[in-house]
C-alpha cells in the first residue's frame, strides 16, 4: 500500500510555498511532452506554453512571469470543434487519458500547478502525477507522486507534496477525460557537477545549481534568464531593467554559485541588446553562508574592476583572485540596460568537491534516491 500526501495551496501563497524552486518543466530548460494518448480537441504541447508577462520577478525561478491566464479562443473552431489553449481529449474515456512530460533537467519535485483556465464544462474532472527518472517504457514503474486529486473549472490549482526523489519524466493523468489548459512541475534541480574537481565549468549555470538570489530591478526582463542554456531568441529571455536617468546609477544582480569555487573568467553576453547594453560593468564575490548576503556589504570583494561593453556580443573576462573561493557573485552594471547571460568559469573547492565525489557514489549503482519525508499538515492518502 502506497502511501500519498499533499496540501492545497492558496493562490496567494504561490510566492512562499513555490518561491525558491525551479519550474522543472519550463520549456525556457527544455522541458517537453513526449508522449500523449489522446489529443483530438487540443494538442498537449500547449500545456507548457507562457503567456507574455507584463510585470517580473525573480522569485520561482523559471517561473520568470507572473503567470498571466491562457488565452481564451472561445467561438474559434477548427476541423474538430471549438478551438481551447490547452490539452483536450476526447470524451467517453472508460478509464483515463495521460501525457508523459520530460522535464528540462532531473530534479526533485515538490509540487505542481494544474490550471483548468477557459475549460469549464469540459475541464478534466480528477487528475494525478506520477514520476520516473529513466526514459519511460511499457515496462516502467511509475512512482506515485501526487494521488487522484479534483479538479474545478477554469481556475488554477496549486499542490504542494513532500519532496520526492530524483526525477527526470512525469506522467499527467486525467480521469476520465476532458481539458486542461496549463501545467507546471516546481522543484529543485538536482545539479550536474564535474566527475573531476579540478575541471571548469560555469558554476552560475542553472544546470549546476547556480541561482539568482536577488537584484535591483526586473522591469523588462528577468534576471533569472541569466543563467539560462543556450543564447536565447531576442531581448525577451534575457535581463533589462529600466531606464535611469540618476547620477551616478547602478544596477545590479546577486547570483548564488552552484557550489562554492575558485573564479577564473566571466562571459558576458549582450547578443540582442544592440541600443540598450550597458555601458559598462564590474563583478565582485563574496565567500557567504547566507542564501542572499546583504547587496551593500563591505565584504564583498571586486574581482573585475569597472570595463566597457559592447553591443550585440559576448565578452570575455580573466577574474582576479583566482585562488580565493567564492559562494556568491554580485554583478553590477552602470548605468542601466540589458544582458543576455552571465557564465562563471572556475573550479569547484577542494573539500565541497571531495564531498561531490562521495555523494554520487550511488548504493544503487545508478542514481541516487531520496526519501520521502510527510510533514505535519500533510493530507496523506494510502492508495
Amino acid at each position: 500500500m502506497t502511501m500519498l500526501a499533499y496540501e492545497v495551496v492558496p493562490l496567494e501563497d504561490f510566492s512562499k510555498e513555490f518561491g525558491s524552486t525551479t519550474e522543472l518543466s519550463s520549456v525556457s530548460i527544455g522541458g517537453q511532452v513526449v508522449n500523449v494518448s489522446d489529443e483530438f480537441f487540443a494538442e498537449a504541447y500547449q500545456l507548457l506554453l507562457v503567456e507574455v508577462r507584463t510585470a517580473l520577478r525573480y522569485d520561482a525561478l523559471i517561473q520568470y512571469r507572473s503567470l498571466q491566464p491562457p488565452v481564451s479562443l472561445a467561438k474559434q473552431y477548427g476541423p474538430n470543434g471549438e478551438l481551447y489553449s490547452g490539452w483536450e481529449t476526447r470524451r467517453h474515456n472508460p478509464t483515463y487519458d495521460w501525457c508523459t512530460i520530460k522535464l528540462g533537467t532531473t530534479g526533485i519535485i515538490t509540487g505542481f500547478d494544474i490550471d483548468t483556465t477557459h475549460f469549464s464544462g469540459n475541464e478534466a474532472p480528477e487528475a494525478s502525477v506520477d514520476a520516473a527518472h529513466e526514459f519511460p517504457n511499457e515496462e516502467t514503474m511509475w512512482e506515485g507522486i501526487l494521488p487522484k486529486v479534483r479538479l474545478g473549472p477554469s481556475r488554477r490549482q496549486l499542490y504542494k507534496i513532500p519532496a520526492t526523489g530524483q526525477a527526470t519524466y512525469v506522467r499527467l493523468r486525467i480521469y476520465p477525460d476532458g481539458g486542461i489548459a496549463r501545467f507546471r512541475v516546481y522543484g529543485h534541480i538536482t545539479p550536474v557537477l564535474p566527475a573531476n574537481p579540478v575541471e571548469p565549468f560555469d558554476l552560475a549555470h542553472i544546470f549546476t545549481g547556480g541561482k539568482v538570489v536577488a537584484t535591483s530591478n526586473d522591469h523588462f526582463g528577468s534576471s533569472s534568464n541569466l543563467l539560462l542554456p543556450g543564447r536565447g531568441k531576442d531581448m525577451g529571455d534575457g535581463w533589462e531593467t529600466k531606464r535611469s536617468y540618476t547620477k551616478d546609477h547602478q544596477d545590479w544582480v546577486t547570483i548564488k554559485l552552484g557550489v562554492p569555487g575558485y573564479l577564473s573568467t566571466a562571459v558576458i553576453d549582450t547578443i540582442h541588446f544592440k541600443g540598450n547594453f550597458p555601458e559598462s560593468c564590474d563583478i565582485r564575490g563574496i565567500n557567504s553562508q547566507d542564501i542572499a548576503p546583504d547587496a551593500n556589504s563591505d565584504d564583498w570583494k571586486i574581482i573585475l574592476s569597472p570595463v566597457k561593453l559592447g553591443p550585440h556580443r559576448m565578452h570575455f573576462f580573466r577574474l582576479s583572485s583566482p585562488c580565493e573561493q567564492y559562494t556568491h557573485i554580485k554583478v553590477s552594471i552602470y548605468p542601466d540596460g540589458g544582458i543576455k547571460r552571465i557564465r562563471i568559469i572556475g573550479t569547484m573547492a577542494a573539500k565541497y568537491g571531495a564531498d561531490v565525489a562521495e555523494i554520487t557514489t550511488r548504493a544503487d549503482g545508478k542514481h541516487q534516491t531520496t526519501p520521502i519525508v510527510v510533514e505535519e499538515g500533510w493530507e496523506v492518502i494510502e492508495d
